[in-house]
């Protein structure tokens, strides 16, 4: 859950930064209560944690740790960028499905590479799909960790693809595998990391044109996809609330 003292400067300086001193100090005096609430409804969530299916089902652990996510501010992250990350949240499978079901191309050309990949869950569930390559970056080590674990011990009879791996890593800061890819993002950070992520994609691209698609469930800002003239948009499914867009030619 929340570590308040962990929490509360950060985010002020963050404040400071993006609203400015008057903005951030106002802000500030209502922080506390937020997190005060925000730590008790997690210790009230964890007093009931149910495991999840998948998680039952595979063997694995990559449920939330409390209140429904695992809170950043809980763990040991050297990356900066933590105060603009989001809390891990394990995807839903059929909500996985429902996505990758939407791309019409040949996995086995594909790597998929999963930005903000937190104990793994999406990379098993994309390890059911053959793709040539899973590929989870993850800045939290003891998430990372997990991962690992998770892509060791998972008993997934359905599984299509074997080569796959957890690196830890900011992602910000991160290269593109070779050839065509599939790039997940799970609203993992907020605007300002997803758009440097964006211009080190652009670069990539421009280095070694190839094809990629990004899936982008829960598009928090998704204006800042939108404004990555390098990418169109292919399908948006409001009902699932993910997006997806492709450097493609149509």
């Amino acid at each position: 859950m929340p570590r308040l003292a962990r929490t509360i400067l950060p985010r002020i300086r963050k404040s400071i930064t993006e609203r400015g001193i008057v903005a951030s100090l106002l802000r500030s005096f209502l922080l506390p209560i937020h997190l005060f609430r925000e730590h008790r409804d997690a210790r009230a969530a964890a007093r009931q944690r149910e495991r999840s299916e998948f998680d039952a089902a595979y063997g694995v652990e990559t449920d939330e740790d409390t209140g429904g996510r695992t809170y950043l501010s809980d763990l040991e992250i050297s990356s900066p960028n933590w105060i603009y990350g989001v809390d891990y949240i394990a995807i839903e499978p059929d909500r996985f499905h429902a996505a990758l079901s939407q791309l019409k191309i040949r996995f086995e050309d594909f790597a998929f590479v999963d930005f903000g990949s937190g104990k793994g869950r999406a990379l098993l569930l994309a390890a059911e799909f053959p793709f040539r390559r899973v590929l989870g970056i993850e800045f939290a080590p003891e998430l990372h960790a997990v991962a690992q674990r998770n892509i060791q011990s998972c008993l997934n009879p359905k599984q299509l693809c074997s080569n796959i791996e957890s690196i830890c890593a900011d992602f910000s800061a991160c290269e593109l595998p070779d050839g065509p890819c599939v790039l997940y993002f799970y609203h993992p950070c907020e605007g300002r990391v997803l758009a440097k992520t964006l211009e080190n994609i652009r670069t990539s691209l421009q280095k070694q044109p190839r094809t990629i698609y990004l899936l982008y469930i829960a598009p928090a800002h998704e204006d800042v996809v939108r404004s990555a003239d390098f990418l169109v948009l292919l399908a948006h499914d409001a009902a699932r609330n993910l997006c997806i867009y492709t450097n493609a030619a149509p």
